[in-house]
């Protein structure tokens, strides 16, 4: 049980930081897609932080942890268009590059987390839970890579040339 706990209070930590990452960058971007975006990435994130709490809680009293169905949702990313997501100038795209960036590194680092700590736990229950988790995490950074590399192309079109594509 203290194995499962720590792993929960850090993924809570990580889950915050990653709350508080997209409301600050969101007031920086310049591209109302990649606003769109880590708006929605912010409140996933918010309701990771409740579902990472609320297992605390049952795992705290000892009690049983199962897979709430109603926590599957359709992914935000899947509904969204991707025609022209990310536009705008070469000093705007610059700047979303940027912050689109940080965000998938901060994808990858929670679905590697979790990842490894579905390996580590015994309970197969919580095992279910944490692969999930790195599922959904998966689904962000996965979207959030096709945004970057939309937006590195359009950079560099402006440029007037493409050496990384």
């Amino acid at each position: 049980m203290e194995r499962i706990l720590g792993i929960l209070r850090f993924a809570l930590a990580r889950e915050i930081e990653g709350v508080e990452f997209y409301r600050e960058k969101v007031g920086r971007v310049k591209n109302k897609d990649v606003r769109d975006v880590l708006e929605s990435l912010s409140k996933m994130e918010t309701e990771h932080v409740q579902f990472i709490k609320g297992l605390m809680e049952k795992v705290s009293k000892d009690e049983e942890i199962t897979i709430e169905t109603e926590l599957i949702k359709t992914d935000f990313f899947k509904s969204k268009e991707r025609s022209e997501m990310v536009t705008g100038t070469v000093d705007e795209l610059a700047n979303d590059l940027s912050i689109l960036r940080m965000a998938y590194l901060i994808e990858e680092d929670f679905e590697k987390f979790y990842r490894t700590g579905a390996e580590k736990v015994e309970d197969p229950e919580m095992k279910k839970i944490l692969n999930l988790l790195a599922d959904w995490e998966d689904g962000h950074k996965k979207m959030l890579l096709e945004f970057y590399e939309e937006a590195m192309r359009n950079y560099w079109q402006k440029q007037g040339f493409e050496p990384l594509y």
